[in-house]
């Protein structure tokens, strides 16, 4: 089964399609503007739940007691930050600096969490380096989601596993249809309210729709050399987590 045409989709789609800046660019500047505001509307977006999903990220983390972890599109740094009491090293990456200077003024005094800006497609650490990998809210931005997967099963040491946390479209009729309506009409409206940019969570629900789940990300996850995949379908499937092996 072929799933470029979803590769190329997932890759169009940009904060505005009416520029010719790479979605690359586009995405980086829409997080840095709306940075100040995005842990506020994240949780009315989430209606709080994204807590509970991070601390099942954070417990997948731990299962087989990792000394060093890198977190992938860490925004803000709330998934690095919940490592915050133990002895883990933590390093989280983003390329949105005004994203990290949060992340930054969060962590003061917490010193096994540190953050770099890194472009996740093409990071300077070295091969097998980390003992986990996770991702939330974050491979969907990706510009090239082969080459992002790849990058991080490159700096993953052999046998150890990546945790994306990613939003899914209900399958269920009834949550599909509040899952558009909520997504469609009511998150542009707060991202307009809140965050003054419409435009920029219109995309983060547009991409979000698109973006492939379930059994067609893990054959994605596969493609890019993963085995071992499990999914955990969330909260009425409006978002899973998957857990990947990079081989020995």
């Amino acid at each position: 089964m072929n799933y470029q045409p979803f590769f190329l989709s997932s890759r169009m789609i940009k904060p505005d399609q009416s520029k010719k800046e790479s979605k690359k660019i586009q995405v980086k500047n829409m997080f840095n503007d709306i940075s100040s505001r995005y842990d506020q509307i994240n949780k009315m977006m989430t209606l709080n739940m994204d807590k509970n999903w991070r601390k099942i990220v954070y417990n997948l983390s731990m299962e087989d007691k990792p000394s060093k972890i890198i977190d992938i599109a860490t925004g803000t740094g709330d998934i690095a930050l919940c490592f915050a009491n133990d002895k883990v090293k933590v390093i989280g990456v983003d390329n949105a600096s005004m994203m990290l200077s949060l992340a930054n003024e969060k962590s003061a005094g917490i010193s096994n969490i540190k953050f770099h800006l890194e472009d996740a497609e093409n990071m300077s650490f070295e091969d097998n380096s980390f003992d986990v990998a996770t991702v939330g809210f974050g491979v969907r931005n990706f510009e090239d989601l082969n080459q992002g997967l790849r990058e991080i099963k490159r700096v993953l040491k052999p046998g150890k596993k990546l945790i994306v946390l990613e939003t899914a479209v209900p399958s269920f009729f009834i949550f599909r249809f509040g899952y558009f309506l909520y997504t469609k009409l009511i998150v542009p409206v707060l991202g307009k309210m809140i965050a003054k940019n419409q435009q920029a969570y219109q995309y983060l629900s547009t991409s979000a729709e698109h973006f492939p789940h379930g059994k067609e990300f893990q054959l994605i996850l596969e493609k890019a050399g993963y085995e071992n995949i499990k999914i955990k379908y969330l909260s009425l499937g409006i978002v899973n987590i998957y857990q990947a092996s990079k081989p020995f």
